[in-house]
């Protein structure tokens, strides 16, 4: 599993299919430049080498005795382009072959015309590559052929240096393609964007459809088959809290017949030896009916059961004196000091869930607390956020298992028989309902537990 690796993003994808063609793009580009530029500088320098041979014509005069005499220099030739590492060649010959100035090795040209009526090629002299033209010509009278001679290298410098031109100017127009592309992917992908921070921004139970506007239509068809398989499995787990929700409250109605007549053949058998047996079978039908009853309340606390019509705005302090009117009796029945320390609070839920919560979280702390011990409830703001507080100074939780009591049917070690192990599931739930945090701390007095709901900040 560590060598998973990551699955593309579309931007990724989307940059990598559009980079080859680019980069493919820009090397045809520069071929195609490379292949237009070739020829006009070398038809240049091909004129400019005509043109000497064209100076060196002019420098042929005839001799009194019909004979031509070149003006210039027979050997060594001199360089007519004052070029450092370029060479220049001329020949000035007869028919025959006869070298009349110049280099006497220098070979011509193939006899074919061009339109200037020089003939060209390349070849290798004194092995380095050159470029040939000859002039054939009958102006003194006598055919005479002019052939002239250069490196390439003038010709191969200013190529390269157009190639560098190109390539430089070809590079940074694909790279301002590159970018504007780049660009316009990022503003594309934007509703992609936005829907996947839609979809990570839900709560993990969340199975309410997702909004289809301003969704592109190619990614439309994914949204709505999400939406499909959310109504399914909203329909889905509806089914399974309505199944559960009438299993238990099935359950309630021959359970309460079944306590009556229990609590009527107790009577009954008061001072027989049945007395302590039926005792025994009232316990576990009272375990059995408390079961129930949190079972249909761990169904109705489903957060995908609740709407945002079913949220109103509740004054904590308020809902700490109900809930301590509703428990007083119990408390003190077990000789416990039940109190309250109710600051100024509001936070906007389902009533009749955090009462729920609350009457848990007090069960719990009475049945791990000692006669003369205390709970308190507390309510208030801190740091912009509304809490409410349930502190006792009875056994308490050890770290190791405050994480496990959150738990369905998870019971420690120190717990008394008549639970069932579902309180601080159910607190657990009704605080993701509304998107509040269950935490688990010591008493402030320094023994038992103190649970605390830190709902989240109003603004």
């Amino acid at each position: 599993m560590a060598n998973r690796k990551h699955p593309a993003s579309v931007h990724s994808r989307l940059l990598s299919y559009l980079l080859a063609p680019l980069l493919l793009l820009l090397v045809a580009g520069v071929a195609v430049d490379h292949h237009v530029i070739v020829s006009p500088i070398h038809s240049a320098f091909d004129h400019s080498l005509s043109r000497a041979a064209l100076a060196i014509v002019a420098r042929i005069h005839p001799t009194p005795d019909g004979q031509a005499q070149v003006a210039l220099p027979q050997h060594p030739p001199p360089p007519l382009r004052a070029m450092a590492g370029e060479h220049f060649f001329y020949r000035v010959s007869l028919p025959d072959g006869q070298t009349i100035a110049g280099v006497p090795d220098l070979p011509l040209a193939p006899d074919s015309q061009s339109a200037d009526g020089f003939s060209y090629t390349n070849i290798h002299y004194r092995g380095e590559p050159v470029r040939l033209a000859s002039y054939r010509t009958n102006e003194t009278g006598s055919p005479i052929t002019v052939t002239v001679a250069e490196t390439p290298l003038r010709r191969d410098r200013a190529v390269h240096r157009l190639d560098v031109a190109f390539l430089i100017n070809d590079t940074i127009q694909m790279a301002a393609v590159l970018v504007i592309a780049l660009i316009g992917i990022r503003i594309a992908l934007r509703p992609l964007q936005r829907l996947s921070r839609q979809i990570a921004g839900r709560p993990p139970l969340a199975l309410s459809q997702l909004s289809v506007e301003q969704v592109p239509s190619e990614v439309l068809p994914v949204v709505e088959s999400l939406n499909t398989l959310l109504g399914r499995v909203r329909d889905s787990v509806l089914s399974q809290q309505h199944f559960l929700a009438n299993a238990a409250h099935q359950l309630r109605t021959p359970l309460t017949g079944l306590k009556a007549q229990l609590e009527v053949l107790n009577r009954d058998t008061a001072g027989t030896p049945l007395q302590e047996r039926i005792g025994l079978l009232q316990g576990g039908v009272d375990r059995l009916a408390h079961t129930a009853n949190q079972l249909l309340t761990l169904a109705r606390a489903e957060p995908s059961v609740h709407r945002a019509s079913h949220f109103t705005s509740i004054e904590l302090p308020r809902l700490i004196g109900e809930v301590i009117d509703s428990s007083l009796d119990r408390a003190l029945a077990h000789g416990i000091d039940l109190g309250a320390d109710s600051q100024a609070a509001q936070v906007t839920g389902v009533y009749w869930l955090l009462h729920e919560l609350l009457i848990n979280l007090i069960d719990n702390a009475i049945r791990h607390t000692p006669a003369g011990g205390n709970i308190t409830l507390r309510c208030g703001i801190e740091d912009g956020r509304a809490f409410l507080e349930v502190d006792d100074n009875g056994s308490g939780i050890p770290l190791a298992e405050r994480a496990k009591v959150r738990e369905r049917f998870y019971r420690g070690a120190g717990s008394t028989g008549d639970g069932c192990g579902l309180g601080l599931a159910i607190v657990d739930e009704v605080a993701r309902v509304h998107r509040a945090q269950l935490s688990i701390h010591d008493g402030r007095s320094g023994q038992g537990t103190r649970m605390r709901i830190d709902f989240p900040d109003a603004g």
